[in-house]
C-alpha cells in the first residue's frame, strides 16, 4: 500500500517543467517521481495546455508494444507526452494543430523530461483555452513565481518574423488557417504559434475558430 496521498494536478508553463529537475522521493518500494520546477516548486502531477505541433506513432507487433508521442507547445517551450499500448492508441487520434489540455506525471529519459499522460483533452473552443491560460497566469502571480510568458520568449524572435506573420494575417480579409500561415511564412510551426500567441495578447488578431486567425 502506497504511503503517498493523491495530489491535484498543478498548472505549469512548459518552460518551467523542462528547465526543472526530476528525482525519486521515498523508499524504493513506495517511491514516486517529483519535479522541482524552475521556480522551485515540488510537483507530482502536472496540468498543461498548448498546441500540438508534432506527432509520432508506432503500432504494436510481435517484438514491441504500440508507442506514441505528442509534442506540445505553449509559447514558452515544447514538451513530449509519451504513451504505450492502449494509451498510445488514444494519443494517435489527435492531429497536428489540435489544442490540448494534458494532465500527467513527469518522467525522464536520457536527460529529457516528458509527461506520462493520465488525461488528454482536446480543447474545442478558444474561450476554454483562454480560460486556462488566464487561470495559469493568476496562479503564478498569486504565488509570486517567475512567469516565462510568451512576451518574454518573443525577445528570442527576430522582429522581422513577427512583422511577417502580422503582414500575412492582416493582409487577409477573411480568416486564414494556421497551416497556410506556416506555408506562406516558411517558418516552423513552433515559431509561428509563439508569434501568434503574442499577437493575440497584443490584441491585434483573434481566433474565431480552431486554427483560424483574423485581424481585429
Amino acid at each position: 500500500m502506497s504511503e503517498f496521498k493523491p495530489t491535484p494536478p498543478i498548472l505549469l508553463y512548459i518552460l518551467d517543467i523542462v528547465e526543472g529537475k526530476l528525482a525519486k522521493e521515498g523508499e524504493e518500494q513506495y517511491s514516486r517521481w517529483i519535479l522541482t520546477t524552475m521556480n522551485g516548486e515540488k510537483i507530482y502531477k502536472i496540468r498543461i495546455n498548448g498546441l500540438l505541433v508534432d506527432t509520432y506513432y508506432s503500432s504494436a507487433d510481435e517484438t514491441k508494444k504500440a508507442f506514441a508521442s505528442l509534442t506540445l507547445d505553449d509559447g514558452t517551450d515544447t514538451i513530449r507526452i509519451k504513451a504505450w499500448e492502449e494509451t498510445a492508441d488514444l494519443l494517435n487520434t489527435f492531429k497536428q494543430g489540435d489544442h490540448l489540455e494534458i494532465i500527467g506525471r513527469p518522467r525522464e529519459s536520457e536527460g529529457e523530461i516528458y509527461l506520462l499522460p493520465d488525461q488528454v483533452i482536446k480543447i474545442e473552443s478558444f474561450d476554454k483555452e483562454l480560460y486556462i491560460r488566464l487561470k495559469k497566469l493568476k496562479r503564478y502571480l498569486k504565488k509570486g513565481l517567475m512567469i516565462p510568458t510568451e512576451a518574454e520568449v518573443a525577445q528570442a524572435h527576430d522582429s522581422k518574423e513577427k512583422e511577417l506573420i502580422w503582414s500575412i494575417i492582416s493582409s487577409t480579409e477573411e480568416t486564414i488557417d494556421f497551416d497556410e500561415i506556416c506555408k506562406k511564412s516558411k517558418l516552423d510551426n513552433q515559431t509561428v504559434q509563439s508569434i501568434i500567441n503574442i499577437l493575440i495578447d497584443d490584441g491585434v488578431i483573434y481566433q474565431p475558430q480552431k486554427s483560424q486567425f483574423k485581424k481585429v
